[in-house]
């Protein structure tokens, strides 16, 4: 019996256990809607109202979930607006399957509209970029981009659809799924035992051990693993952004984000202590490392790292016990290695000098969680959250503003997937779209979503998208009235020339409304948390404009800029 190809790729998608596709309507797709029309009861396709978003809300699906996000949009404009949520899944090591549409072969080179070589524009974003040239061969096109996304390092993979071969007839036979790789990882390389010894035998001479933790945990869902080798060790453990849920951070091992962004400055003064260090799932960023100063760099330091792609061990610190396999097998097996090892009195010693720093630092946030200037601070939206939100709540954040104050002062109660910030590239706009994605990977769970102005702006479209479905999601809106990373650039660096970063006043609340979202406005630290319960309680779209305190005068928790105000305010 023969089918359509489009009919063929639906098939196989839901055979391997895809159950959501975020994308847009084009020309070139009709043959495809067909064939999601006719499965309309078997997968669910969310419409947005941007390619870009749709890429994000596969993002933000792929990590909360660790299924494969799927996206997908049309030829032309479309395939080149959806790259920047590509790009950011890819760069992050997420599994993420973007279909695009394309115009017919039979018409390549002719100047047909919206024709473009979108292999080229994808293969620098993606594991695997692929075009499907005949019917035939689609279906295992199809099949072999899941167990790339799937498998190794996680990845994007990207799948050009021209519309001849879309509407093509295909043996039936050849149209099966791949359920085994439809969640990323789909396979578990374990580590030689001889690696395996080498880093236990470096972590049991170790004096003042730390583990920093990176978003490869989380992709391999080893925080189980993870919390047992620290609490095995007594070793504290800090994480990158994208690794914070590596461990509890009620943990009393917990030590929360290290390095230049969203860190606690004792943490990153314990890090520069050690003596080895145990990175897992990490790349040595230039954020996590305070640009490869933190750890230090010297031949005093041993390092041991954990990853499933050899091109990360040892590409930034001389590593003297690199292991290769997946994170959660890997960790396993080093907690069989070293077995229970009881802290001597000199590691409760320095752990209980964590404790008292861990104190102070929160003593202090507290107090400035108190404040009741205005314009609000935005410790005290931060507090407040986490008086009120449950455990289980997925929080997406933009790469602004609230990205520091969340990654430094949202302690999260359970391990796992529960923050979600673009680290790969940092890109704006994305929290709005990335709360649906969220939502549909982990619909028992509570959503919010944190932006700042600049971010509401790259889109607010899919506030629509958000009120249509009747999503119980709360955004909360950081208003400081401009780019305010940028501006705090401008005024630490470069003598406060302030240029092309201020905005007009705009009625964002009136914005949400008219979208359908439920809205408030919120002036005074005294109104923040009987607005956020209104919120929160309301079951429906929630939109809350909080008008902040800028950076100018408030500097969020960020390593250098920290250090760049207490250097001017002793000049001034």
């Amino acid at each position: 019996m023969l089918v359509n190809v489009s009919d063929a790729i639906v098939e196989i998608l839901v055979q391997s256990g895809i159950e959501h596709i975020f994308g847009l309507p084009g020309d070139t797709g009709m043959d495809f809607y067909d064939a999601l029309y006719r499965n309309e009861g078997r997968v669910q396709h969310i419409l947005t109202r941007d390619e870009r978003s749709a890429s994000f809300m596969a993002d933000a699906y792929a990590r909360v979930s660790g299924k494969v996000g799927v996206c997908e949009g049309p030829s032309g404009g479309g395939a080149t607006y959806i790259v920047p949520g590509v790009a950011e899944a890819h760069g992050s090591f997420l599994p993420l399957l973007v279909l695009t549409s394309d115009t017919p072969i039979r018409e390549e080179g002719r100047g047909v509209l919206t024709e473009l070589d979108q292999r080229a524009l994808f293969q620098p974003i993606t594991k695997w970029a692929a075009r499907m040239t005949t019917a035939n061969t689609a279906p295992d096109v199809v099949r072999r981009a899941l167990r790339l996304a799937t498998t190794g390092r996680p990845g994007a993979v990207s799948i050009s659809m021209p519309a001849d071969v879309l509407k093509a007839p295909v043996d039936e036979a050849h149209v099966y799924g791949v359920p085994q790789f439809g969640a990323a990882p789909a396979s578990r390389p374990r580590p030689d035992s001889s690696e395996i010894e080498r880093a236990a035998d470096v972590i049991r001479n170790a004096t003042r051990p730390v583990i920093v933790a990176g978003g490869g945990v989380l992709i391999s869902q080893a925080w189980d693993a993870l919390t047992a080798l620290a609490e095995a060790g007594s070793i504290p453990v800090g994480t990158s952004i994208n690794g914070k849920g590596s461990i509890a951070e009620t943990n009393r091992l917990s030590l929360g984000i290290v390095g230049g962004n969203g860190a606690r400055p004792y943490a990153n003064s314990i890090l520069a202590e050690a003596d080895v260090v145990i990175l897992v799932g990490t790349r040595t960023d230039s954020t996590t490392t305070l640009n490869w100063t933190l750890p230090r760099r010297d031949a005093a330091l041993k390092v041991v790292h954990i990853d499933v792609d050899p091109w990360q061990l040892g590409n930034n610190y001389r590593t003297v016990a690199p292991v290769i396999g997946d994170a959660r097998a890997a960790l396993e097996d080093l907690v069989d290695a070293l077995g229970v090892t009881p802290a001597d009195a000199e590691r409760v010693l320095w752990l209980d000098g964590i404790d008292a720093a861990r104190r102070d630092y929160f003593d202090r946030v507290a107090e400035e969680a108190r404040s009741e200037s205005q314009p609000i601070k935005p410790q005290r939206v931060v507090a407040t959250l986490k008086r009120l939100l449950p455990a289980e709540t997925v929080i997406v954040a933009d790469p602004g503003t609230p990205t520091p104050y969340i990654g430094a002062q949202y302690v999260l109660p359970n391990p796992g997937r529960w923050t979600v910030i673009p680290r790969a590239h940092g890109g704006l706009g994305y929290s709005l779209p990335g709360v649906v994605g969220a939502h549909y990977a982990r619909p028992s769970a509570r959503t919010i979503g944190l932006m700042g102005d600049g971010s509401f702006g790259m889109s607010v479209g899919e506030l629509e998208t958000i009120s249509r479905l009747n999503l119980p999601i709360t955004l909360v809106h950081f208003n400081n009235g401009a780019f305010g990373w940028i501006k705090e650039l401008q005024h630490l660096y470069h003598d406060r020339r302030y240029f092309s970063v201020d905005f007009n006043p705009v009625d964002y609340t009136a914005i949400a409304r008219g979208f359908g979202l439920r809205a408030w406005q919120v002036t005074d630290p005294a109104d923040v948390e009987r607005t956020f319960r209104e919120a929160l309680d309301s079951g429906g779209p929630a939109f809350v404009d909080i008008v902040t305190e800028s950076q100018l005068t408030e500097t969020p928790p960020v390593h250098a800029w920290l250090d760049a105000a207490a250097k001017m305010e002793e000049q001034s």
